[in-house]
């Protein structure tokens, strides 16, 4: 395997410490500069773009730093541990799905009166809806990922099929189960694999309940759903996966995501993969020119992974305005593409493509995509960024591998799921 070595950027920023800021210490004393502190994820290559566009702010800014700090361990327990202490960052990284319960609990701050008036059209209702509340906006959505169908080319050559392209073409439910019944008699193993990685991202099975005109919370974001018959059918589709072996019991939303699931496909044991663009450089390691796409798959109606992460302010932050311009400094149209360019992702920008980013690589691929984004459903947005989604994440997680498995059936997956639920949001 080979090495990046880190320069003198990327290692002041895992440590903690901006350019401006290390230069500031060095100087000793209140020097009277306005502090920044953004915490992100722990990815080289983001730290690094995250400081070189904070640096351009600061050099705009006299008399302010900006200091990138790594995001560690469990993020509610870390974040909720700082907050408590008054020493969360100003700014942090925060996903969909983990933005609802802190925009709600006053955690996090208004970013209205910094955010240009052209920014609202130049994202899609779902994506915005990610930072919008009532009473302001609480996170400005960067970039995201979702989930596409990956194949094996010479398995689809075997069966004689050919993948469709166009959203429009995508393979509904039947359509893929009996393809995916010829490539276990391929492979000789299984058939296809989900990328999900690790339990708290149980939730990236649920577009298929969207798929299916089902919803996992109604239209007021608050009320269970799982108990409809669109919503059961999900869970009964879900569940011939593992019935038939065409998924490897492996592979589970609470276990053996992503990695297991590209580790099969890498290893022929599977000839198709739903999952997001994190699948890209391990089957170029494994399978170069070998692997194609296709949209993701649909039923009566579309509907795909909501991946990706907002800026958003806390309300530790000793200079939240200054941090409110600065997260809106870092979703300008341009450093949007900056950063999706040198991490590879996708934007959330609806006037950024492939070709205006320029990805190194795989451009084709990568404005699938971003045609893929498209299809996120504005109510599943709605649900996952909600006030109780990081706790009713966890009761679907629980209770979608006990169906997925067998232990129990989709209707008593419901009920039971159901009653959990209704113990959540009634708090």
């Amino acid at each position: 395997m080979n090495r990046i070595r880190p320069g003198r950027r990327q290692i002041l920023a895992v440590a903690g410490i901006s350019m401006a800021g290390a230069l500031a210490a060095c100087g000793g004393g209140d020097t009277g500069t306005q502090h920044l502190r953004l915490s992100s994820w722990n990815i080289p290559t983001d730290l690094e773009t995250y400081q070189s566009i904070a640096d351009r702010f600061v050099a705009d800014h006299p008399g302010t730093s900006v200091a990138v700090e790594v995001t560690t361990g469990a993020f509610h327990q870390w974040f909720i541990t700082r907050l408590a202490a008054d020493l969360a960052p100003d700014i942090i990284r925060i996903t969909p799905q983990q933005i609802g319960r802190y925009a709600a609990n006053g955690s996090l701050v208004d970013l209205s009166g910094a955010i240009p008036a052209d920014y609202r059209e130049d994202w899609s209702d779902p994506f915005w809806a990610i930072g919008e509340r009532e009473n302001g906006i609480f996170g400005i959505f960067q970039h995201t990922d979702n989930f596409i169908t990956f194949y094996d080319r010479d398995v689809m050559d075997q069966i004689g099929v050919q993948p469709p392209t166009a959203l429009e073409d995508a393979w509904n439910w039947d359509e893929f189960l009996e393809i995916a019944a010829e490539v276990k008699q391929v492979t000789g193993s299984y058939a296809f694999g989900y990328g999900w990685s690790g339990s708290e991202t149980a939730y990236r099975w649920m577009p298929l309940i969207y798929q299916n005109g089902g919803a996992f919370l109604g239209e007021d974001g608050l009320t269970p759903s799982m108990d409809t018959e669109e919503a059961i059918g999900a869970l009964e589709f879900g569940r011939r996966w593992y019935a038939d072996g065409l998924v490897s019991p492996s592979n589970m939303s609470k276990s053996g995501g992503g990695p297991v699931a590209h580790d099969l496909f890498s290893t022929g044991q599977i000839g198709m993969v739903l999952t997001n663009p994190e699948a890209i450089a391990p089957f170029d390691e494994a399978k170069p020119g070998q692997w194609g796409t296709a949209p993701m798959i649909r039923n009566v109606g579309e509907a795909s992974d909501l991946g990706g992460n907002a800026l958003a302010v806390t309300r530790s932050s000793k200079n939240p305005e200054l941090a409110a311009e600065l997260v809106a400094y870092m979703t300008s149209r341009e450093n949007i593409r900056e950063f999706c360019h040198e991490g590879n992702w996708i934007p959330s920008r609806t006037s950024l493509d492939a070709a205006s980013i320029d990805y190194a690589d795989h451009s084709e691929v990568m404005q699938r995509f971003i045609d893929q984004g498209t299809t996120i459903p504005l109510s599943m947005v709605k649900a996952q960024s909600g006030e109780f989604f990081s706790s009713l994440n966890t009761v679907f997680a629980d209770y979608l591998d006990l169906c997925l498995l067998g232990e129990l059936t989709p209707q008593e997956t419901s009920a039971q799921m159901m009653e959990a639920m209704r113990s959540v949001t009634s708090r």
